[in-house]
């Protein structure tokens, strides 16, 4: 879980998060290691998933996201890639 603030403030650095969360999740991915979260993959995490993922996997986990959510209601602003 990577929150990267700035000084003195809870405000999101959301350039330095960026560069952050990049050099840290291609270093898990070329160690092999998997990206998750506690609510799903948002936005933040959702591009790194077509490197850890097959399509295939990728496809089983639409088709489970549409089995238990069809109308797409549960977290509806969060997604996997297409």
């Amino acid at each position: 879980h990577i929150n990267i603030v700035k000084a003195n403030s809870f405000d999101k650095d959301i350039d330095l998060a960026k560069i952050t969360e990049s050099v840290v999740f291609q270093s898990v991915l070329k160690r092999k290691g998997s990206i998750s979260a506690e609510h799903g993959l948002g936005q933040t995490k959702n591009e790194y998933l077509r490197d850890i993922k097959s399509d295939a996997e990728l496809e089983i986990m639409r088709q489970m996201k549409s089995l238990f959510d069809p109308h797409g209601i549960m977290n509806p602003m969060k997604y996997l890639p297409r």
